[in-house]
């Protein structure tokens, strides 16, 4: 279970000092039917600035996975639920926002990175099609401008 206290976070310094744009105070979620439940997070805050990078770091299980799918809106209740905290995205609570606003958020301005490559990417298709496709879907580029992005990304990280 990810803590207060075992909470481990990796950061690129360039947005240290600045104003948070995501600001998560005392989130704890817990599974299972109440009076018999476990906590997966238990009072985790952190707060992360624009342009900032954050690794959430722990053994498998620790609630890294639990945590972030909290913050986009992606636990199901049951049988998880949200029993502390607030999580706020530019002044808005991730927690309480209706799931509408939430889709409009998750993979343009907050996304999750899986473990398992093989339930993230399809692998019938290129690396190129899908960057294209999330590039035109959360941005709204068109075709063009999405596939020269794509291939910008995709040098950045010496593929193409």
């Amino acid at each position: 279970m990810i803590g207060a206290d075992t909470l481990a976070v990796g950061r690129a310094a360039k947005g240290i000092g600045q104003q948070a744009v995501l600001s998560v105070q005392g989130l704890s979620v817990e599974f299972g039917p109440s009076g018999n439940s476990v906590y997966a997070v238990n009072d985790v805050s952190f707060d992360l600035a624009e342009g900032e990078s954050l690794a959430i770091v722990g053994e498998s299980g620790s609630g890294k996975s639990v945590t972030v799918q909290t913050l986009m809106g992606l636990i199901r209740k049951p049988p998880g639920r949200v029993t502390a905290g607030r999580a706020l995205f530019r002044g808005r609570d991730l927690l309480a926002m209706p799931d509408r606003e939430l889709r409009q958020i998750r993979g343009r301005d907050i996304a999750m990175i899986f473990q398992d490559p093989m339930s993230s990417l399809n692998p019938v298709l290129t690396i190129g099609l899908q960057l294209t496709e999330a590039l035109r879907e959360h941005q709204g580029l068109n075709d063009a401008e999405a596939e020269r992005q794509a291939l910008d990304m995709l040098a950045l990280v010496g593929i193409a």
